[in-house]
């Protein structure tokens, strides 16, 4: 019975997970993962026999069944070479064996939806052929269904009509909107676990324009570029995500509005060099998603989508004939395109040419010193300048016994009030029950020492009274100490959990940038666990066993003051043979717990890559590796229940010796010394109990020292140095103005790095709108974080309206401006509380920023409109959507100063154009400083900010820069408009 609540407690859990496992296995899974027995990266093996397939929801009266989307397979399955049964699909999503030669993708009646429980399309009645081996792009306004037409051809989507085929042998590659990569080196992710071919690559990093980002990168292509690709900015995110592509052997390529990101110089000479001369060169199929309209000349075919619906389809020149208006706009795009074009392909502007002549002469003298070539050196990195690229540090780990104070911690954190009560409720106990016990042994001897009937009477009323009083006092003692026990590990747990989330949330992002999100997840959910419930199990057990054993050897002392003479010798060997234990089980539970950060970080970013890992038909490589990580962490597992076991087995040996020894003492007392019959009983029975207490006390005692690696890994992250808060706070109204006076800052994002901005010093007035343009890793957005004090400031100061920032508390300072970030991310709630987290606006303050930010119609159609719910990360909008939001939460904030870092990258040049209008009229009383590719949407500004190199080159207004032949802005302007 000592057991059974613990049983009944694992029963129980295990019931609760049981049914969670059984409602997620039996959720809707997605159509299109369909899979051979055998593929993968490096293609498949064994009998490659398709299967047709059709997939339909069917939906059952049964409410539980409705959830499972049925498949109904149309024509004839093949049992493959298996043998077992199981149907062998094809390894493509969805597979055709009867499309024509010159069709790719054929669609048919298509509607598709995100929700599976959903009977409304999101897009709908989608009729088109993708021609095989040719450009087919998709265009459209913001939410237009470009996105999702592409997921639904990956199946991606459920669908509710309609079926996609596919050529039989086709194999997909994607490159998704938002940049997905994994935390490898910027190689690896190219290569995507295929084979090194160092001629293709070099002509794919050459078609992406990544040489120059790789030759400035600390170890060349081996630099691990960080989860979720950190280290890297947003285009040159896409551009290794393109690269992917490429470096593929994939017939069918789809590319979602992969130029975005990009400047016009950079994407030109993707979409030109990779797009054109790599894959159409290869007779690869291409969808394109894209708002570049200059690029529409140069596709097969068009496709425009428009509220969910194809609105029109076809080559150029029908497209042309049917919408004249589209037509004229890529016309003038393609014009103002071909003249810069031709003036760069002459003589590209001064600064832009120093800039590459310079890194040229660079990467010569280090050739010329290393007598390498330019592909050895990006091909051949040694293992010293890899580790110059390493971004992610080792997860700390301590060593040797767990230290004082972290005990002292916990029970700090369970309060002393509390430790104490446990310890005075659980002596007393142990004292109640002693004192029962011998009193049962005094009352046994009562007929032996006298024949009085009335004595005996007299006597039995005594001991039932005492016995009576201290059995409930035993009782009483036992109920108050676990109370105590229960309350303390609620409070420790609850008060290190929220130390510990308090303190990541106040972390500089530096620490984010080198620390995997796995680690974080270990130890807010398994530490944490460990923490809530198992360490309170073990010092639960710890004390009642204790109070067990020290009872026991009160006991047969008192009755055989010999039996310390063993006592003495025991707990030494006891003590030495746990010694000897913790000193290889702790540092296999440290190693447990370090080998499960990588599973957790590895299934995080699964998730968040999985259409492009289904796109590529890599499941199978990422589950090996979520497998060997889980062989890793269950092979050190395996090591200390091992060493569990060899500890309980010696200590069965030594507790069979203590009752061996126990028996033989007071019985040999018994004869010589002289002990009463009732004695020798009671120190026997408690000698019975020593071996399995103590047993279980120093397994409890080994748990506790194990499980408080949990708080000594959670105490880590309390205890890692936050940023500095403290500050006086500014009037309320402050910024009044918006004026900003950056007097010669230097910017490093962490003390060991060098600086990022230098001598940065500029005047900023209240009101202005400031433009901010420069190549890839210029400074732009480092500029921003410096406004946010997101990275260290090393020398000189922001000053707003008068006021160093420096000087200000964080929170108040975040709080006072507004961003409106490149990665646009919604939180999971509604839209409401997503535009106005503080809830301090009215619906017709909502709705007018929605008018703003052309969402209007968009949220009206939604079911619950302003109460809709937005899924995780807002994937249930298009990214453009998502901008669009950011940008209306901004105008709630009313703040005076607005940062907009590339804010409209995914959005149609009509909506951005309206937008821009938009903005000019409702910020007209705010200072904005716009980050942007599209240098057509900084045209408008007072004044245009270049950046290289961390620098200050141009700083004054367009019209200026416009007028000068040296300008980087003007070279810029002649690009893109």
């Amino acid at each position: 019975m000592f057991v059974f609540p613990y049983v009944v407690n694992l029963f129980v859990n295990a019931h609760v997970s049981t049914k969670r496992l059984q409602a997620y296995f039996s959720g809707p899974e997605v159509e299109g993962s369909f899979l051979d027995g055998d593929h993968g990266s490096n293609g498949s093996t064994g009998d490659d026999r398709k299967v047709s397939v059709s997939v339909r929801r069917r939906r059952s009266n049964d409410r539980t069944s409705s959830k499972v989307d049925e498949l109904e397979i149309e024509s004839s399955a093949l049992m493959g070479s298996h043998g077992n049964g199981e149907l062998k699909y094809g390894s493509m999503r969805k597979t055709a064996s009867s499309l024509p030669s010159n069709v790719a993708i054929r669609i048919t009646n298509g509607s598709y939806t995100w929700d599976p429980d959903s009977t409304a399309p999101v897009i709908r009645n989608l009729n088109v052929d993708i021609p095989a081996g040719q450009l087919t792009v998709v265009i459209g306004t913001v939410g237009s269904g470009k996105s999702s037409m592409l997921q639904a051809i990956m199946g991606e989507m459920t669908t509710l009509s309609g079926n996609i085929e596919i050529r039989e042998d086709s194999k997909t590659a994607f490159s998704p909107q938002k940049a997905w990569l994994v935390n490898a080196s910027l190689k690896e992710n190219i290569l995507f676990g295929t084979q090194n071919d160092k001629s293709k690559y070099q002509k794919v990093i050459e078609a992406c324009a990544l040489g120059p980002d790789i030759a400035m990168l600390p170890g060349g292509d081996h630099t691990e570029i960080g989860e979720k690709g950190i280290n890297l900015s947003g285009g040159q995110k896409q551009r290794v995500s393109v690269a992917r592509t490429m470096y593929s052997d994939r017939d069918i390529v789809i590319l979602d509005d992969p130029l975005s990101a990009l400047d016009m110089h950079v994407g030109a000479h993707l979409f030109e060099n990779g797009i054109l001369k790599i894959l159409k060169k290869q007779k690869r199929t291409i969808i394109l998603v894209t708002h570049q309209l200059q690029y529409l000349p140069e596709a097969n075919k068009i496709i425009v989508m428009k509220d969910g619906q194809i609105a029109l389809q076809g080559d150029p020149e029908e497209i042309a004939k049917a919408d004249p208006s589209l037509c004229a706009d890529w016309q003038r795009a393609l014009h103002v395109f071909s003249e810069s074009e031709a003036e760069l392909s002459g003589a590209e502007s001064e600064a832009v040419h120093e800039e590459r002549l310079s890194l040229k002469k660079q990467i010569a003298k280090l050739q010329q010193s290393a007598g390498l070539s330019t592909e050895s050196m990006q091909q051949e990195i040694t293992g010293a300048e890899a580790d110059k690229g390493r971004l992610i540090v080792k997860e700390d780990q301590e060593t040797g016994s767990v230290d004082s104070r972290i005990y002292f911690y916990y029970f700090k954190s369970m309060n002393y009030w509390v430790t104490l009560g446990i310890l005075v409720t659980v002596a007393a106990r142990a004292g109640t029950q002693i004192g029962s016990n011998f009193l049962l042994a005094d009352w046994s001897e009562i007929s032996v020492t006298t024949n009085d009937t009335e004595e005996i009477l007299e006597q039995t009323n005594y001991y039932i009274t005492y016995y009576s009083v201290l059995s409930f006092m035993t009782i009483l003692m036992r109920i108050f100490s676990i109370v105590f026990i229960t309350v303390g590990a609620y409070l420790a747990a609850k008060s290190l959990h929220i130390n510990m989330l308090d303190n990541i949330v106040s972390i500089p992002m530096r620490f984010f940038d080198t620390t995997p999100s796995g680690r974080f997840m270990n130890r807010l959910s398994f530490d944490t666990q460990m923490i809530d419930q198992r360490i309170i199990q073990s010092i639960r057990m710890f004390i009642n066993t204790l109070s067990m054993v020290l009872s026991s050897l009160v006991v047969n002392i008192v009755v055989n003051i010999y039996f310390i003479l063993f006592v003495i010798p025991t707990v030494i060997t006891f003590i030495v043979l746990l010694a000897y234990y913790l000193t290889t089980s702790r540092e296999l539970q440290r190693c447990e717990s370090v080998t499960r950060s990588p599973i957790f970080a590895h299934f995080s970013e699964t998730l968040g890559g999985l259409p492009t890992i289904r796109a590529f038909q890599d499941e199978r490589r990422f589950f090996k590796i979520a497998q060997d990580r889980i062989l890793v962490n269950n092979r050190v597992f395996l090591y200390l229940v091992t060493a569990q076991r060899w500890m309980a087995i010696r200590l069965d040996y030594l507790g069979a010796l203590i009752v061996t020894v126990s028996s033989l003492s007071v019985l040999i007392g018994a004869f010589y010394l002289g002990i009463d019959a009732s004695y020798v009983g009671l120190a026997i029975s408690y000698s019975l109990e020593i071996a399995l207490y103590l047993n279980r006390n120093v397994r409890a005692a080994a748990d506790i020292e194990l499980q408080m690696n949990a708080v000594e890994r959670v105490q880590y992250y309390i205890e890692v140095p936050t940023e500095d808060y403290s500050g006086t706070e500014p009037p309320e109204d402050w910024p009044t103005e918006g004026k900003i006076e950056v007097d010669n800052i230097h910017v490093r994002y962490s003390e060991e790095l060098a600086t990022v901005l230098k001598g940065i010093s500029l005047s900023v007035p209240s009101q202005a709108k400031i433009g901010i343009c420069g190549r890839t890793g210029s400074g732009k957005s480092s500029f921003t974080l410096a406004l946010f004090r997101m990275i260290q400031t090393c020398q000189g100061r922001i000053v707003i309206d008068g006021i160093d920032i420096a000087t200000v508390p964080l929170l108040s300072l975040r709080q006072r401006l507004s961003i409106i970030p490149q990665d646009a991310f919604l939180f999971t709630g509604t839209i409401r509380n997503n535009l106005d987290p503080t809830s301090g606006k009215a619906d017709p303050d909502l709705w007018q920023a929605l008018g703003i930010a052309q969402l209007k119609d968009v949220v009206h159609q939604l079911e619950g409109g302003l109460d809709y719910e937005v899924s995780e990360g807002g994937d249930n909008f298009s990214v453009g959507q998502r901008q669009l939001f950011c940008l209306a939460r901004a105008f709630l904030r009313n703040s005076k100063i607005v940062i907009m870092d590339e804010a409209t990258a995914s959005i149609d040049h009509e909506t951005d154009r309206i937008l821009q209008d938009a903005v000019a009229d409702i910020f007209q009383d705010r200072t904005v400083l716009t980050i942007a590719h599209r240098v057509g949407t900084i045209l408008d500004s007072d004044t245009i900010l270049t950046l290289r190199d961390g620098a200050v080159i141009e700083f004054d207004s367009p019209s200026v820069l416009l007028e000068r032949d040296d300008s980087v802005f003007a070279s810029l302007v002649k690009a893109g408009k």
